[in-house]
Formats: C-alpha cells, structure tokens, sequence
C-alpha cells in the first residue's frame, strides 16, 4: 500500500445513538473532527516511540476482536503514515495468531500507546500493511490515519520496567476460571477493541480504548446464556466511540493485564449495551452498562515482559466500585419508599443526628444499615474534568448510613451522621434552616453486624467503636435496653473526639472506657465511665477479662480497624471477631 485512505471522521450512526440517548449536545459531537488527525504528528512519533508497551487490537478471521500488549517494542516512524514496531511475543497469543493470517482486503488494528506515569494516552486506528513472525518476534508496519489524544481520568498511574518472562497459555474456552476471576477482581486498568463496518469500506475502521477504574469496576456473572464481563460507563468526552461501535457491531475483545504478576487475561465475545432500566436490573445503580458474553478466553502466566517498580496510584477520578444485582448479599431488603426528615439534633460539632419517618414498618437488625438515594437533591449536569472534586463526575448520591435509632413502632429512623462528604455536608446544612419536609429514596435496609444470634442476645460482648462507627452500638444498646431483658455482659472501649463522647449519654448500665485523642472529653459525675486522654492502644486489651469469652464487635474507619484487627487477632480465636466497615 503506498499510502493511508484518508477518512471523513464522521460519527456513525451507534455513537449518534448513544450520543441522543445520553443528551450530548451537538457541539460536541461535530467537535471530534477537530481532535482527530490524519497523519502523526513530531510529538507522536517521539510519543510512540519511547513507550515500553504499546496495547493493539486486530480482528480474527471470524471478524472477532483480539487485544494484545506489546512489550518492550522497538518501534520506528519512517513516515507520518507508517510506524514499524518489533516485539518479543507469546506465539500462542490470538492476536498474534489473526495479525498474521492472510485476509482479503484491508487487515484493520487499532492501539491506543499510553503513558502510565504520566496519566497520558493517544488512540490510533488504521490498517497493517505487513506482519511478519519469526517464531518469537513479531514485525508490524501499521499504517495510522486516525490518532487522538485523551484525557488522563481512570488511568492508575504506575512504572513499569522490563522483565523478560516465560509465557504459558491456558485456553479457557467460554468460561473464566479462579484464577482468572482473580486476576479480573484485582485490575485496575483493562483494553477494549471493537470494530465498526461501514457501507463504505474506507468507513470501516476499529478502535482501541483503555478503561480504568477502581480495583473491583469490572464485574462478572454466570448464567444459562454463558459466563459475561460487566462494564460499566464513567463520565468521559461524550463522543462515545467505543460504545458506538457495540451499537452496529456487537462484538469486544478485552485484555486484563495483571501488572504486578505479568498474567494477562484475553476475552473475545458479543457485546451489547443497556441502559438505565436495564443497565440497573444488573448492576443497581448504573444507568449504562456494557454487557461482554464471553465467546472464547485465554489465560496467560508470563504473558508480560514488564514489571512495576514501586506502587500504583490509583486515579483521583475513580467511583466506587459497583457490585452486581446478583452479588447483593442476601440481608439486604429492597424498599423503595419515601422517606420523610422531621428532626435534625445537633449531637457535636460535626455530628448530627437525622430522624425520618417512614410510610410503612422498618425491616432491619439493631445495628442494621439504611440505603438513601440523595440524586433529586443534587444537580447531575455534565462536567468533563473536576479536579477540584473529581468523584463528583460518576457520583449517584446513593449513601448507605448505619441506623441508630428505631421508634417502637418502627415507622421511625434516625442515623447519626458525621459531617464528612458531599451529602453528610447538604444534610447538615439541614440543621441551621427551617426547611420544608423533605422526602428522601429509600432504597433498603440490610446489615449483619447485630447483637443478635439468630434471634437470641448475644450474651458476652466487647464493643470497639472509633468516631461515628458508635452508630451501629447505638442502636443495639437501645434494642437491648428495650427488650425487657437484663443487660448482657457488655463492654464497650470508645475512641472519639471531644464532644463527640455526648452520643454515648445514654449507655449508663454497660462497662465504658473513653479514649479521646484530644484531651476534652468531659465524663459525668458517678456515670461509671472511665475517660483517657490519648489514643486506644493495643496494650488496653491486656488482662480484659471480658476477652477470654466475648464476641468481639468493632466499627470504625479502615485504620482503625485495621488496627484494632492486629491487635486483637493473635489474642483471640478469629471467628469471635466481626467488623463493619464504612465502604458501603
């Protein structure tokens, strides 16, 4: 070929789909021409060519999308039009495998050469001119016409060094195995091919992106149709390439990369995408999905001559990850009803206490948790880039809040709330103004995190709380205050904030100890508690002897817990420690 079809740059008819269904304004769909080249620029060459992993994709002789990574490439520009790249590769690699088949026409690829230390990235799409292996080195002369540069959102920065390993490769047929499944909990970074056929084949093209997110975004399930990969859509540019391309030809490829072990996972399979409705009938909360059933699967130990140095840093940007409806746990009870504010108590400085009133009874366990929907009383507008508050782009306003009070007839909630985020803050704006009642979505209520053991009262129990995770002890010192019972054997160690020691007024009939960090914790006169001014310490569960017995219950923030957890764990039998955590 002696030189590159040059292309309209046009959207197709997939991405002006998703593109009206998704309200993207029309100035942003003509923009893409503007972002999009021809040929490489200087800057790109020098940008390809210092890149010690280059990510592609090509299609099989079944039109099917196959990603690699090229490690360690050496790679050329001897024109704007041409790069040639050699690499070491695994001969059993599929993509290997489809570059070097013979095809009629125009053999299509596409890659995407990004930079994980520097959070940069350009995609590039046109066709392969010529592939030669020799049994362990491939050679691609790729002629390019389309390169785009894009925003560094999702990408989990990390430095990756050459480390020449021995590649082994498992077909896993249509399934995943453990060991994939852990290498797919565990990504953090992914690449996605898909192709588009046009009724112009100079149209025709495919594309390379990568997505990234928090480890844990990219989910999977079994059913009686096969086993699918589930990815959901974050806030990007809007021009919805990728996704565009699944409208028309609903078929993906992807690569899961393990940096940290040099495996690699290959998928190749139909795709389709949903939306709202039934984006959340799978994944609850997300309003588009892209669901991957998976075709064909290939495991690779030693499939990447790379490894990190130093840690990852994953992107400022990044959601919480979303599970799926079939992963809910099963004390979860799903409501949908209308949950009304009549009462905001200041508790301290920074906690309040939110009571609800509720259309019809509760349905939890004391020291259970209540799922809120907050969307309709935030504004979701597009932004592209926030980096002042980058969350904000993929944030649902979906909290889940520990209960600390039901009223005896349970058509009352109350959550005791630290002033910490974006909505924890709009609700404490609530206690300084005379507001009109306000209806908030609740969605369920769940939690095992109970004094309660298939029904009965625990009856020896050490409670470890740090800052607001008194909550769920709230609740269950006033449940069994309230059962008509005697009080268990219950010990309580407390590490809080000043003020904040007033959310425990109430507990006068179980064993406190006080730790406050700031010194200004106040104990009433003959209240029985004991008030330190310093820091829980590990040394305070030596010679306790409610240790020897108890059922240990601890709440507070990660680094509390986890240290709590390492004290506790060489002192006691594992299986009478239960945590809950606050990452909801």
């Amino acid at each position: 070929m002696t030189g590159s079809i040059r292309k309209s740059h046009r959207q197709h008819e997939g991405e002006l789909r998703i593109q009206v269904r998704r309200h993207t304004p029309p100035e942003q769909t003509e923009a893409i021409r503007g972002v999009i080249h021809d040929e490489m620029s200087r800057q790109h060459v020098v940008y390809y060519a210092r890149l010690p992993y280059l990510p592609l994709g090509v299609l099989d002789e079944s039109g099917r999308p196959w990603v690699t990574i090229l490690c360690n490439p050496e790679t050329t520009a001897p024109s704007t039009e041409l790069l040639v790249v050699r690499a070491r590769v695994n001969p059993d690699d599929p993509f290997v495998r489809a570059v070097c088949l013979p095809m009629p026409g125009a053999r299509l690829f596409a890659g995407v050469a990004i930079d994980f230390t520097t959070r940069s990235r350009v995609k590039l799409s046109g066709s392969v001119d010529a592939a030669t292996f020799d049994g362990r080195s491939l050679t691609l002369a790729l002629r390019a016409n389309e390169h785009m540069g894009n925003c560094p959102k999702y990408i989990t920065v990390r430095d990756l060094r050459p480390n020449v390993r021995t590649p082994s490769t498992t077909p896993l047929g249509t399934e995943l195995s453990s060991a994939a499944r852990d290498i797919l909990r565990r990504a953090s970074t992914i690449f996605i091919a898909t192709r588009h056929t046009d009724s112009d084949p100079s149209e025709s093209d495919m594309g390379l992106n990568h997505r990234g997110g928090p480890k844990g975004f990219l989910r999977s399930f079994d059913d009686e149709h096969g086993t699918h990969l589930v990815l959901p859509d974050y806030s990007g540019n809007r021009f919805y390439q990728s996704l565009g391309n699944v409208e028309t030809d609903p078929v993906m490829g992807v690569a899961i990369p393990d940096f940290t072990t040099g495996a690699m996972l290959q998928v190749t399979g139909r795709a389709r995408n949903l939306f709202d409705e039934d984006a959340s009938r799978i994944m609850p909360g997300a309003t588009l999905i892209t669901l991957i059933t998976i075709d064909e699967a290939l495991l690779t130990t030693g499939a990447l001559d790379l490894e990190i140095a130093g840690d990852e840093q994953l992107s400022p940007y990044n959601p919480k990850p979303r599970i799926l409806a079939s992963e809910t746990p099963s004390d979860r009870h799903p409501l949908a009803m209308k949950a009304t504010l009549v009462d905001v108590i200041e508790e301290s400085t920074l906690v309040s206490t939110f009571t609800f009133a509720l259309p019809r009874e509760a349905e939890l366990v004391p020291g259970g948790h209540a799922i809120f929907d907050f969307g309709s009383r935030f504004d979701r507008s597009y932004q592209h880039m926030n980096n002042l508050d980058p969350q904000s782009l993929n944030d649902d306003y979906v909290r889940t809040y520990t209960v600390s009070r039901v009223s005896p007839d349970r058509r009352q909630i109350s959550i005791t709330v630290k002033k910490a985020g974006v909505v924890s803050s709009y609700l404490h704006s609530l206690a300084n103004h005379r507001v009109p009642p306000i209806e908030i979505d609740l969605l369920g209520f769940g939690g095992r995190f109970t004094c309660l053991d298939e029904g009965r009262v625990l009856p020896h129990m050490l409670w470890v709380a740090g800052g607001v995770g008194i909550t769920p002890f709230l609740a269950m010192h006033r449940a069994l205050r309230d059962s008509g019972h005697p009080m268990p054997e219950v010990t309580l160690f407390y590490s809080c904030r000043g003020d904040e020691i007033a959310l425990i007024d109430g507990m006068t009939d179980i064993e406190v100890g006080v730790f406050d960090s700031t010194g200004k914790a106040q104990s009433a006169s003959g209240d029985g508690r004991r008030v330190y001014p310093r820091r829980l310490r590990a040394t305070d569960f030596d010679d306790l002897p409610t240790l020897d017995h108890a059922i240990v219950f601890v709440c507070g923030p990660d680094r509390f817990m986890a240290d709590v957890r390492a004290w506790l764990e060489p002192k006691i039998d594992p299986g009478r420690l239960r945590f809950e955590s606050f990452d909801f």
